[in-house]
């Protein structure tokens, strides 16, 4: 008898928790904002725009390995350098140890501001925007860089 007033439970429960949630905003709406200078940013929904569909490894213009070992031999201070390709995207990836003293951060600095994007340009890829850094413990870095085919491959 319980399971056939099972359906009503939950659809008044659901009802509820709407109705709780637009009390909460009706009364955050009222209340007046302060003056900060904060800044809210929307982005569109994702359904606007298809994302692209990932490359296929074979149809890379340098294979992943190069791309690491030119990586490695032009920039010794990373880590756990990576050359992967995922739903969103390939990307070069590696950890940035804590500096060891200013020719350590000189080359660091290089490298985010530039030489990477034009390392693996000669590698036959390009880099849409910047380097992307995650502190993930004090001073020790994880990188992304996206990549793209600089020439997208021929069908």
């Amino acid at each position: 008898m319980a399971s056939k007033y099972l359906p009503l439970l939950g659809g008044t429960a659901l009802i509820v928790a709407i109705g709780s949630f637009w009390l909460t905003q009706r009364g955050a709406e009222s209340t007046p904002m302060p003056s900060t200078g904060a800044v809210v940013v929307t982005t569109p929904a994702a359904t606007e725009s298809p994302s692209p569909a990932p490359v296929a490894p074979t149809n890379l213009p340098t294979p992943p390995d190069k791309v690491i070992a030119h990586v490695r031999q032009a920039y010794p201070l990373l880590e756990k350098v990576d050359f992967s390709c995922d739903a969103k995207g390939c990307a070069v990836t590696a950890t940035i140890p804590p500096p060891t003293g200013d020719e350590f951060l000189k080359v660091r600095q290089e490298m985010l501001l530039g030489g990477l994007a034009r390392l693996v340009e000669a590698d036959g890829y390009r880099m849409p925007g910047p380097v992307h850094m995650d502190e993930i413990e004090s001073n020790l870095f994880h990188i992304r860089a996206d990549v793209v085919p600089a020439q997208p491959p021929a069908s």
